[in-house]
């Protein structure tokens, strides 16, 4: 089910769209619920206790962009409304958040920042400073300063020194020409990453939007989130936008092959 994380104000509607419906408040539903987390899981209402007391203290403006919570499942992203870059002109990207848990541990916690690309609502997970994020594998339990550690990356989600460095990674990759897309899905599907029908997908979305680098690739991949998100997918659609930061951490290149010379 979606809900509203107050005080935070939700996604804003775009012009011409029907009104949204009225969604509950999150921490309030689940705070009339009996707690049945397993012993070394994070309740949900003590981690969104924690995040909303570090959202309070940031300074600019955000909104929340999704919400969602199905039998101790939580799924929870954030956007900046400003302090952006331009990619290229009218491509912006801003600061946000990601968080996740399950208290049944079906899948690891994890906290990290979360790029968001105005244009189409796509959303790249980000892993490559080590304050971007915080996990917590289904086989650990949480560290005792774990709420310390959910704050501290809250904080670097919006901090504009630190999300210069983000940027300036995307700037590198709309550099980048690639040379074989469809090796580099293939690749990925070999890793068993995507599945067949998701490479097709995403071929697709990157060949119709013709951005020929590694830049219109990473944002091929998180476009076909979509489709999860729409379908209450939303452990899969936020595992591609994960993929999508992987891929600009140069986690899944090509293999490199030694060069043959002709005699």
């Amino acid at each position: 089910m979606n809900y509203s994380l107050h005080p935070f104000p939700d996604q804003p509607q775009f012009v011409g769209e029907m009104p949204h419906e009225p969604k509950p408040d999150i921490r309030e539903s689940l705070a009339s619920r009996p707690r049945q987390q397993k012993s070394n899981a994070i309740a949900n209402p003590d981690l969104l206790d924690t995040v909303t007391d570090a959202l309070r203290d940031i300074t600019s403006p955000f909104y929340v962009t999704h919400c969602h919570e199905s039998g101790g499942d939580l799924h929870l992203s954030v956007a900046a409304t400003g302090h952006g870059h331009h990619v290229t002109a009218g491509d912006e990207i801003r600061g946000g958040l990601y968080i996740r848990n399950s208290e049944s541990c079906r899948f690891e916690t994890l906290i990290c920042t979360r790029l968001y690309r105005v244009v189409c609502s796509n959303g790249m997970l980000m892993e490559c400073d080590k304050e971007q994020s915080f996990t917590v594998s289904i086989a650990d339990n949480p560290p005792t300063n774990w709420a310390a550690q959910v704050t501290e990356v809250v904080q670097r989600s919006f901090d504009d020194r630190a999300l210069k460095l983000d940027f300036r990674r995307f700037e590198v990759t709309g550099q980048q020409v690639l040379v074989t897309p469809y090796e580099f899905l293939c690749h990925l599907a070999a890793q068993q990453l995507i599945t067949d029908d998701e490479q097709s997908e995403i071929q697709a979305i990157f060949d119709e939007n013709a951005d020929l680098t590694l830049y219109g690739l990473i944002n091929a991949v998180t476009q076909s989130a979509h489709d999860y998100r729409a379908s209450d997918q939303w452990l899969r659609a936020f595992q591609i936008e994960r993929l999508a930061g992987e891929i600009l951490r140069g986690d899944h290149n090509l293999p490199a092959f030694d060069a043959a010379y002709s005699r």
